[in-house]
């Protein structure tokens, strides 16, 4: 068995829907021999910023010297980009073995025939094309796990095989029934909640804000960021109902400036003035929920220096998101993909970039509001290249025409919304509106030589 054989089974999973739910993540850890248990959990849910909170904290830890995992959906160019160990992507070959006891123990699979239908069935062939979103589903014959499930189970897998002492582990999609509901953390952290999701967290911000405040573990200490109050009031109550300690950031916890001379109080700590490695004044608030857990992991064995703290909060590389190549770091990219992520990213590349105009490429899943954040972005743009991500659920980038009142282009593709901008050589130039088109452009990017500017500063 291969990566591709690996990956094409898992996404085959994928069904039309989603399903919520805890017992069938814990029934196959049981099976496994419960080897979640053997390190420790920091768990993050939100709506924006848990990547990034996710980075600080891996490389605050990792700073220390602790033997740290790190795993995040989706990933950008190769799914192995989801587990991290101490900084560094798991290996394919890790991945392919982590996958023979989860199929065998876990889903009670023999993986001779999960690979003998992957192969008769041309399954790494058909992930490739662009239809495979529609197509997902065939696993499932095999097990009542969904992908996510699975690579929950995968990364904790890992994770135990490497030796790893603490792992971050961010949620999915919500939190209350999420895969990675399943852990007993030392601390919860919690972003800033947005309306998204509604077809499955609920259609109001007090509802998402329930499911993600389900993370909250009877006890056990819970970093808030600042929320609207309307979800703010929710993660207050179910600390209450829980007995968890609130740590809220604004209050106890503290972080103020901007991205390039950020100062910090925790407690009876401070740090900074320093320059953070994420840019964007969101990111200040971002470091300060990730610093909020410093005191719950001192109490657990943990502690972090303040040589480490300065360290990791300098140090941290989260890509695609605000990440700049080129000579002059003149190329951007940014997975911003909903309004709220939009308006920070226009903040933030008014903070870098002054008042040069932009030429922005832009494509988007038909799911988010084109409509809301092209107008986000008009402010700052002088040139409009719309194009269709590469996957099924890409909106068609026509429909977003009447919208539009600067100069644009439409592309059949990623690449070629790209190639014209190159022979244009109208820079800077922002890439934004879905991770996937993102992950397309950085492998564009780095196919043609261009060099990742700084650490993206």
């Amino acid at each position: 068995m291969k990566i591709e054989h690996v990956t094409a089974f898992l996404y085959a999973l994928k069904p039309r829907g989603i399903r919520f739910g805890l017992e069938n993540t814990r029934l196959v850890l049981e099976r496994l021999g419960n080897p979640h248990h053997r390190f420790q959990v920091i768990h993050v849910a939100g709506s924006n910023g848990k990547g990034s909170v996710c980075a600080f904290l891996d490389a605050m830890l990792r700073a220390q010297g602790y033997q740290v995992g790190l795993y995040t959906s989706p990933h950008l160019n190769h799914f192995r980009e989801r587990f991290r160990v101490s900084g560094v992507d798991v290996a394919d070959r890790a991945i392919v073995e982590a996958m023979e006891p989860l199929l065998r123990t876990g889903l009670g699979v023999e993986p001779a025939e999960v690979m003998e239908w992957v192969q008769t069935e041309g399954m790494v062939e058909k992930m490739c094309a662009e239809s495979w979103y529609c197509m997902r589903g065939g696993s499932s014959q095999f097990c009542t796990l969904t992908f996510f499930e699975c690579t929950t189970v995968l990364a904790v897998l890992l994770f135990a095989a490497a030796g790893v002492e603490i792992a971050v582990m961010e949620t999915g999609m919500g939190g209350r029934l999420d895969a990675t509901n399943v852990f007993s953390p030392i601390v919860s952290a919690i972003t800033p909640i947005h309306l998204e999701h509604t077809k499955y967290l609920g259609s109001t911000l007090a509802a998402i804000a329930g499911e993600k405040a389900g993370i909250i573990k009877p006890g056990i200490p819970v970093v808030s960021a600042p929320q609207a109050p309307e979800a703010g009031a929710v993660i207050h109550q179910v600390a209450a109902d829980q007995q968890a300690p609130l740590i809220q950031v604004g209050e106890s916890v503290r972080g103020w400036g901007s991205f390039r001379d950020a100062q910090f109080q925790v407690e009876d700590r401070t740090f900074g003035p320093l320059q953070l490695g994420l840019s964007g004044e969101h990111q200040v608030v971002n470091a300060a929920t990730a610093l909020g857990c410093l005191p719950a992991l001192a109490r657990a064995g943990y502690p972090i220096s303040d040589d480490a703290v300065r360290k990791g909060l300098r140090e941290v590389y989260w890509p695609g998101r605000f990440e700049r190549f080129g000579a002059n770091g003149e190329w951007i990219l940014d997975g911003a993909h909903n309004p709220t992520g939009m308006t920070a990213l226009v903040k933030t590349v008014r903070e870098e970039m002054g008042d040069k105009p932009i030429h922005v490429v832009f494509g988007v899943f038909e799911d988010k509001d084109g409509f809301q954040m092209l107008s986000l972005l008009e402010p700052i743009l002088s040139h409009l290249e719309l194009t269709r991500p590469t996957d099924a659920r890409g909106r068609d980038p026509g429909t977003l025409l009447p919208a539009l009142h600067k100069p644009h282009r439409v592309h059949p593709s990623i690449p070629e919304a790209l190639e014209s901008v190159w022979h244009s050589q109208e820079l800077p130039v922002l890439i934004c509106g879905s991770l996937n088109v993102v992950a397309d452009a950085r492998a564009w990017l780095l196919e043609k030589g261009i060099p990742r500017w700084g650490h993206s500063r």
